[in-house]
């Protein structure tokens, strides 16, 4: 695609013709050359046919009030699915009033609240029919502010001066059922899958690490033993939701810590996700939300070039810049793209860039603004450009 004012000898014709008014030259180029991106093509997530390779990374909306999240929450899935992105990940939601972030974080804990669940997937599908939305779930573990932290063992993050509670096999199990039951409740308001948030230190994150999961149970140990509570979660959802809804993860590819997950024990620890039923992996860090656009982009490319697995493959991090991405979805391998802050500046990025308007480069300096206004219980937004919003 050509981010110019170029037209096509066909609809230059067209429009001597009267078939086509002369203002709609530009956009009849834009959109043929739309066609050739392997970006824009169509992709397949389990049994969700996407209409892009461009995923909504999950985004924390700090918007959930009582029973169901407010309007001004709604209207970012709104914002979004118009604006053009194949697959929207839901911001984290909690699977225990215990394992929850904060006091504004959503929930999907109980079934008192599927109404207010249920008006994300009814927005985002009224807005956009095609468009696909999943929503991500977690445990905080011991990253959370308002609940006791919890790991898999009494290890702490080097970054943080908490140190957990080691959970008992039977609360592991516990967290497992509430996984299972908060998938059920994800098909049953009318989510497209779900995403279980095994990344950036939270519970299921340091259960997959053999830095923070040294368990003598059989939760920990080995690969295979810290892979556990995923598979775990897969064959309690799969009784209650059936064989078809997609299940896929989002996970640390380094913990940017010596002893844990790194470039050479990532692949076969995602394989292992695989051999538990995992549909898709997307690949992220420790702090993916890092300041500046600087750097490798995606970030994390390296590290999913080197896995194995035949599911599909989401990478995010960096991901600004619509002519690398099609670089790189050229080669194969991520199939897919996540972007998170580039769409809080920028709700309709994707259809910018498919239409060849404005720059190539995503508006948003990643100067993390919008991420910014939690703790005065903020809602999500850019603090840059808040008229795009």
């Amino acid at each position: 695609m050509e981010f110019s004012t170029r037209k096509t000898r066909r609809g230059f014709l067209q429009a001597a013709a009267g078939v086509l008014p002369a203002a709609a030259l530009t956009v009849t180029a834009k959109a043929s050359a739309a066609e050739s991106r392997v970006i824009f093509s169509e992709g397949q997530i389990a049994g969700l046919r996407l209409t892009n390779r461009l995923v909504r990374s999950a985004t924390s909306e700090n918007a959930w009030r009582d029973n169901g999240m407010i309007d001004e929450g709604v209207n970012l899935y709104r914002n979004v699915a118009a604006g053009g992105v194949g697959l929207i990940v839901t911001g984290a939601m909690a699977v225990m009033a215990s394992g929850r972030d904060n006091d504004l974080q959503s929930r999907i804990y109980d079934d008192r609240y599927l109404k207010g669940l249920s008006r994300i997937p009814t927005v985002v599908h009224q807005t956009r029919p095609d468009c696909k939305v999943v929503v991500q779930m977690m445990h905080v573990g011991m990253k959370g502010h308002v609940a006791e932290p919890v790991g898999p063992t009494a290890t702490p993050w080097p970054t943080s001066q908490v140190k957990p509670r080691a959970l008992t096999t039977k609360e592991v199990e516990d967290v497992v059922a509430n996984f299972a039951q908060a998938i059920r409740r994800a098909k049953e308001v009318g989510f497209n899958g779900a995403q279980i948030h095994g990344a950036h230190g939270y519970l299921v994150s340091s259960f997959l690490s053999p830095y923070t999961n040294t368990r003598t149970d059989r939760y920990g140990g080995s690969m295979e033993k810290r892979a556990l509570i995923v598979r775990e979660i897969v064959e309690q959802a799969r009784k209650l939701v059936g064989p078809d809804f997609p299940i896929l993860i989002k996970m640390n590819c380094d913990d940017a810590v010596q002893g844990g997950i790194d470039i050479d024990s990532f692949p076969p620890l995602a394989a292992e996700l695989e051999k538990a039923g995992i549909q898709s992996v997307e690949v992220s860090g420790a702090n993916t939300a890092q300041q500046g656009t600087g750097g490798e982009q995606p970030h994390f490319l390296k590290y999913a070039q080197k896995l194995t697995v035949k599911v599909p493959v989401i990478v995010t991090g960096a991901n600004h810049s619509i002519e690398r991405l099609e670089q790189v979805a050229k080669a194969g391998t991520p199939q897919f793209f996540g972007l998170a802050r580039p769409l809080v500046r920028e709700p309709n990025l994707p259809a910018r860039w498919q239409e060849g308007r404005g720059s190539p480069e995503a508006a948003c300096i990643a100067c993390n603004r919008c991420l910014r206004g939690f703790a005065k219980g903020l809602i999500t937004r850019c603090r840059v450009a808040e008229t795009n919003l």
